[in-house]
């Protein structure tokens, strides 16, 4: 953060914490405690002798918005994912006191690969078939049971809820043990499975990557190249196009005549957006950019009045934790707990929360939260 910045999250004058950084003036004890969360650091490390070492997001920014330049990240998500680095740490930390060896992630493609074939082979690996997707029926039970999937192939899936969702909608890091992959918590789930798999091609591409999913012009020809194969293989993952081609619905439509009540149960099935089988539509020449353009904005108009007649209520802890965390790195904090391997204490902070909702967060590990 600039001070201008840190300034305006703190409630205070730029020249009152210019003071304290150049050594005229001091803060209080309750003070510097509200400098250690807006800068979302431990208190103690405000006392070190040196300031600790600068992070350096290890991202690339994909994004096409605000004109932003590689490096330019927003101090929220450098602090986004610095803190899902360090549970990613934690993680295998506690793997190592277990006694348990990670797998190294084997899955990979290339540039030059078709999306069809990587497509397969993400299916085969995560064990989705169009049997199972045709059970979702919900765009929610969908997006964990792709999560659920990705989790189980050695990704460390984590949703971020503190991020504006114009900024961020998903990153990923490649690792060869425990790669991590971050998705928007703000956006709408059937958007979330996307980005999911999205991201998850950039670690099949071994490419660490900010995203926004923008696959239109005005980025370097490399970039703009990844960026159109993770969304092709993304799209042919979710949806098949020999499965979506063998509907008798889509021979006989004419290109402007598509339909939500055509389109929405084709989605239902597939567990996808109505944008995600229309833009699809469009690649098989079977609608218009035009149409599906205007119908694009329609959906995001919809999704955002949706939002807003929705109350954005409070998440209790329990829920929240696993919602953001995921059971797979929640489950890992217990078994250490279980284990004498951490104390109450340690689980708590790697957690984000006190100890008095343990019971209740192991309840919900059972649970598609």
């Amino acid at each position: 953060m600039d001070t201008t910045y840190a300034a305006s999250k703190l409630g205070m004058d730029v020249e009152k914490l210019e003071k304290w950084e150049n050594g005229e003036q001091s803060p209080t004890i309750r003070q510097l405690r509200n400098l250690a969360k807006a800068y979302r650091i431990n208190f103690g490390a405000l006392f070190l002798p040196e300031p600790p070492t600068t992070f350096k997001p290890p991202v690339k920014d994909y994004r096409l918005h605000h004109g932003a330049v590689g490096g330019a990240i927003d101090p929220e998500i450098a602090i986004d994912l610095r803190l899902h680095l360090n549970a990613r740490e934690i993680a295998l930390e506690l793997e190592s006191d277990l006694g348990e060896e990670h797998p190294s992630f084997k899955l990979s493609c290339s540039l030059d690969d078709s999306p069809v074939e990587v497509a397969e082979k993400i299916r085969a690996a995560l064990g989705v078939s169009f049997q199972v997707q045709k059970r979702f029926r919900e765009s929610r039970v969908a997006f964990n049971y792709w999560r659920d999937a990705i989790s189980n192939a050695g990704v460390l899936v984590i949703q971020s809820s503190k991020v504006a969702l114009n900024d961020m909608r998903g990153y990923s890091v490649f690792f060869d043990k425990l790669p991590l992959l971050v998705v928007n918590r703000k956006d709408a789930y059937s958007a979330r499975t996307f980005t999911l798999v999205h991201e998850l091609v950039h670690l099949l591409l071994r490419s660490s990557g900010l995203c926004d999913l923008s696959s239109e012009p005005g980025r370097p020809p490399h970039e703009q190249k990844l960026e159109i194969f993770c969304n092709a293989v993304a799209s042919q993952t979710l949806v098949p196009d020999a499965i979506l081609l063998s509907y008798p619905e889509i021979g006989g439509v004419a290109p402007d005549a598509w339909t939500d009540e055509i389109l929405a149960p084709i989605a239902r099935d597939f567990g996808v957006s109505r944008e995600v089988v229309l833009r699809k539509l469009l690649d098989h020449g079977l609608t218009t950019r035009a149409f599906y353009l205007d119908n694009r904005e329609r959906y995001t108009q919809e999704a955002l009045e949706y939002k807003q007649r929705q109350k954005s209520g409070f998440v209790p802890p329990a829920v929240d934790v696993v919602s953001t965390k995921g059971r797979q790195y929640v489950s890992l904090v217990f078994e250490a707990l279980n284990s004498s391997v951490i104390t109450a204490g340690d689980a708590a902070d790697f957690l984000g929360v006190k100890a008095k909702h343990f019971s209740t967060i192991q309840t919900n590990l059972g649970r598609s939260v």
